[in-house]
């Protein structure tokens, strides 16, 4: 054995991890297997009817809280493959919203939506909004969004037979 070489076996020492370091390492290895887990769900996760259906519900919520809580008109606006709002100024001219809540949303490919109204429809500031039914399809599920007024929500389609 080297002479410069001391080995200490003695009772203090101490040889391996300790239980902390231990847990570091289970900790590391469950946050990277969790970044794994999610960005692979997320891939392969494709955009649904139904989460479409409630994202406009959702918006369409948010839209006429804006128009009631702001007291301003609020006009939503839409076509086949996405939708979005626009202010309505006191000169009765609308300016389309670019950005927040109300930014314009792009429906994903295959999705389409049609509405039992002809848009623009303004969203009114007491309640007194057009009634709005909005169909969200994809040719093999159908979601309804409705609107009376005040409150949005979103319910499968009734099946046609």
């Amino acid at each position: 054995m080297d002479p410069g070489f001391r080995r200490d076996d003695g009772p203090g020492s101490q040889a391996g991890m300790t239980l902390i370091e231990m847990l570091i390492v289970l900790v590391i290895i469950g946050i990277a297997a969790s970044a794994v887990t999610l960005g692979i769900g997320a891939a392969t996760r494709k955009p649904s009817v139904e989460s479409e259906a409630r994202r406009l519900a959702s918006r369409l919520q948010a839209a006429a809280d804006d128009a009631m809580l702001g007291d301003r008109l609020v006009a939503f606006t839409a076509e086949p493959h996405g939708y979005g709002f626009a202010r309505i100024g006191a000169n009765g001219r609308m300016s389309a919203q670019t950005d927040g809540a109300l930014a314009p949303h792009t429906l994903p490919g295959g999705i389409t939506l049609t509405l039992d109204v002809r848009p623009p429809v303004v969203l009114g500031v007491d309640g007194s909004g057009k009634p709005i039914a909005a169909t969200v399809d994809n040719g093999s599920q159908r979601w309804v969004v409705r609107y009376d007024g005040m409150t949005a929500s979103a319910a499968p389609a009734p099946t046609q037979q």
